[in-house]
Order: structure tokens, then C-alpha cells, then sequence
């Protein structure tokens, strides 16, 4: 398996993503709400359910990243660069800001923020979450990252990477969920990637991004739920055309994932060239 691996990388990657493509979709293909045929499914929902697959696929993809050998090269054992880290510090600013507006929305429009918390269901999303954050940012910052990097280079493996995570979420359209809601899911999450990326070429870790990307879901499940609790499906001004300061705060992921990539740039520069394990040499070097 390493031997491959270290042939064909970028095949290897592609690979693993189609598989845990299959693995999500094919419980799906046969049931009568799937392709787009779930009017409950939303980009806001949180199948609680479906915690222990979540296990499964965040154990399944931490092994196999051990099981290739990848552990250090795909950032998953390195240790983080300390420097890089305060990158991550705006985007989980932002992002619990966001969090503070829909308690505030729903304490000031009358929802029983208690009768959520009490629930329970938030501690399940937070469970939920995190290993979501786990098993998509080992996969897609981690292996695919690296397995295309060694290949074509690490920018352009942060925006193919990228752009594989958010057509990654077209198994939620196979799950049920309208495919109007999943090319907008797509899109946002494809944009949100280059963050992502940009934070593990940085720190040389997937882990900061793994907890920003939970972060995120818990945010916007979260908020769904409180604003739900105080509005019902439509919290007033949601079909309101947004304006620049607004569309730049929906945005902000991609907007601050290029200034993390501009601050890898100028510290990747001033960096000494890589040393590679004689076994696994990048493609083009002599061995």
C-alpha cells in the first residue's frame, strides 16, 4: 500500500475521495427521498443519528492516512508551525460573532433558547460536528491535499482540493436534500476550503482547520435551531438581497483564506527547501 502510494499519490487521494463518496451515497440510492426528494434535509440540519458512521469515517480516515504512511507529509502527526496559528484567530472570531447575533436574535424575538438547550440537541451537534471537522479536514487537507501536491504543486492542490470538498456535498443531494440548496452548499463550501487549505499549508496542520470547520457547523446548526425556535423556517429579512458588508461577511472565509495563503507565500519563501523520506521522494526529483 505505501509503494503505491508513493507511485501514484494523486491517484491515491482521488481515490479515497470517490470511495467515501460511494460509502455516503450508496444507503441512499434506493430509498424513496433520495435525489433531492427530502423536503425535511437542508444545509442546516444535523442528523444526529448518524454519529456513530461519523466515528467510523473520522477513525476509518485517520487509519488510512497511518496506514499510507502519510502521517507527517499530510500534516496529520506534524507538529503545528506555533507562528501560523494566530491565522486561524479572525475567521473563529467572526464565526462566534455570528453565533452571539442568532442567540441575541432569537433572547430579543422571544424563542426559548432554554427549551433548545435543554433539549440536548446542541450537545449532540457539538459530538456530531467535530468529528465532521475531523474526518473531512484529515481527508481533504490531509490526504488530498498532499497526494495532489506531490503532483502539481501546493497552490494549485488548494484550489483542486478545494474545489473536490465542495463537490463533495453533491452526496447530499443523492441523501434527499434539493439540488438547488446543494449547488448553493457547494459552492460556500468549495469557497470555504480555500481557507482550510491555506491554514494547513501554514501551520503544517490539518487540526487548526479541523476545528474552525467544526466551529462552522455548529454555528450554522446551531443558529438554525435558535432562529427557528424565535421565526419559524424564515427569520425576518431572509429574502432581502444582501448588501456588500453583507455579502463580504457570507464571504468571509474565502476573503480571509486568501490573506492565510498570501502569509504562506512570503513564509514558504523563506523556508529551506523540503527534505523528503528517501522512500516516498516528491515526482521529478531522482531517488
Amino acid at each position: 500500500m505505501r509503494g503505491l502510494a508513493a507511485r501514484h499519490p494523486a491517484g491515491v487521494a482521488l481515490g479515497a475521495t470517490a470511495a467515501y463518496f460511494a460509502i455516503l451515497a450508496a444507503p441512499s440510492l434506493l430509498h424513496s427521498t433520495a435525489f433531492g426528494r427530502d423536503p425535511e434535509m437542508n444545509p442546516q440540519s444535523a442528523p444526529v443519528s448518524q454519529v456513530p458512521l461519523e466515528v467510523a469515517l473520522a477513525v476509518s480516515v485517520v487509519g488510512l492516512v497511518l496506514l499510507l504512511g502519510w502521517g507527517r507529509s499530510a500534516r496529520v502527526t506534524s507538529g503545528p508551525a506555533w507562528g501560523g496559528l494566530w491565522y486561524a484567530v479572525p475567521p473563529a472570531l467572526v464565526t462566534l460573532g455570528l453565533l452571539a447575533v442568532g442567540v441575541s436574535v432569537v433572547t430579543e424575538g422571544g424563542g426559548d433558547l432554554g427549551a433548545v438547550l435543554a433539549s440536548g440537541l446542541i450537545q449532540q451537534v457539538l459530538i456530531l460536528v467535530v468529528l465532521v471537522g475531523i474526518f473531512e479536514e484529515v481527508l481533504f487537507r490531509g490526504v488530498v491535499l498532499h497526494g495532489l501536491e506531490r503532483r502539481i504543486g501546493p497552490v494549485a492542490a488548494l484550489l483542486a482540493s478545494s474545489a473536490l470538498f465542495g463537490a463533495m456535498h453533491y452526496v447530499n443531494w443523492v441523501n434527499g436534500q434539493s439540488l438547488c440548496a446543494t449547488h448553493a452548499q457547494v459552492v460556500h463550501a468549495g469557497l470555504s476550503g480555500l481557507l482550510y487549505g491555506a491554514l494547513a499549508l501554514r501551520t503544517r496542520s490539518v487540526w487548526p482547520g479541523a476545528a474552525l470547520h467544526a466551529l462552522w457547523d455548529f454555528v450554522v446548526t446551531a443558529n438554525g435551531a435558535f432562529l427557528g425556535s424565535a421565526f419559524g423556517d424564515a427569520p425576518p429579512g431572509a429574502d432581502e438581497p444582501e448588501s456588500l458588508p453583507m455579502l463580504a461577511l457570507h464571504y468571509f472565509e474565502p476573503i480571509l483564506g486568501l490573506v492565510v495563503l498570501a502569509g504562506w507565500w512570503r513564509w514558504h519563501r523563506r523556508q529551506p527547501p523540503p527534505s523528503w523520506p528517501a522512500s516516498h521522494p516528491p515526482e521529478g526529483r531522482p531517488t
